[in-house]
This record gives structure tokens, C-alpha cells and sequence, in this order.
């Protein structure tokens, strides 16, 4: 119950800040955006939509260490952490706690990008639904530790 409570404090402090939300959602965005436009103008192989939208996928998901970075930072800075250790949690309570809100992330990122791929010609299919699958252990892993 206590990796719960911790995620959930957690969750609420990178809602807190939807700058970075958006960011790390809509960045991935635009950059898919932008290569598959020089892929409609140039005729080259290098960014067809069926390679491009898990490399994108994969990107998004180094904003989610920069969510859980910037987080550890700022508990760091305002001594919350070191209040933190005074409480009886576990290590794995404080990595849980790190890594669990931003599950719904990742999901979300996913799926933004795999729908506007969707959308910009990639043939939905089981690969689809697997790279998806694919990507949320990676997801799952804890950023580092406090």
C-alpha cells in the first residue's frame, strides 16, 4: 500500500506540470510529423512510416526518464527526499513509487504514436499491437534511483 501512496503523490506532481506532459507527448508528435513530410518529398527509403513509427515510439520513451529525472531532482532539492527516508519504506517501495505513474504515460505516448502513424499509413496489424506490448516493460524499467 505505502509504493501506492508514494506513486500516487508522484503521479500528482507530473500532472502538475503539463509543459513537460505535453512535451514528452507531443514532441515524438512533431518529429514523426516532420519525417515522414521529407519522406512524402524525397523518394528515399530512410523514413518510411513502418520503421519510423517504433523508432518514434522508442524515443518517447527517454522523455519518461527525463519526467522521472526531473522528479527525483526537484524531491532532492527541496529536502522531501531526505523526509522521505525517515519513512518506513523499502527500496522497491521508492522505485515503485518513481515508476508507477508513469505507466499511464508511456501507454498514452504509445498509442498517440502508433495512432498517427495509423493515420499517416501504417497498416494496422498484430505487429502494431506487439510493438506496443513490446514497449511497456521497457517502460516499466525504474529510473534511477534516489
Amino acid at each position: 500500500m505505502k509504493p501506492l501512496i508514494f506513486a500516487s503523490r508522484n503521479g500528482k506532481e507530473i500532472l502538475r506540470d503539463p509543459l513537460n506532459l505535453a512535451f514528452g507527448i507531443g514532441f515524438p508528435l512533431v518529429l514523426m510529423l516532420l519525417l515522414s513530410a521529407i519522406q512524402a518529398n524525397i523518394p528515399v527509403s530512410l523514413f518510411e512510416i513502418e520503421h519510423l513509427a517504433p523508432g518514434i515510439a522508442v524515443f518517447g520513451l527517454s522523455f519518461l526518464a527525463l519526467f522521472s529525472g526531473t522528479l527525483i531532482a526537484k524531491d532532492r532539492s527541496t529536502s522531501y527526499l531526505m523526509r522521505l527516508y525517515a519513512a518506513p519504506l523499502r527500496a522497491a517501495d521508492f522505485i515503485l513509487g518513481y515508476a508507477l505513474p508513469l505507466l499511464p504515460i508511456a501507454v498514452a505516448q504509445s498509442a498517440v504514436c502508433f495512432a498517427t502513424s495509423i493515420g499517416l499509413g501504417l497498416k494496422p496489424d498484430i505487429g502494431t499491437l506487439a510493438a506496443i506490448a513490446v514497449l511497456l516493460p521497457a517502460a516499466a524499467l525504474p529510473p534511477d534511483s534516489p
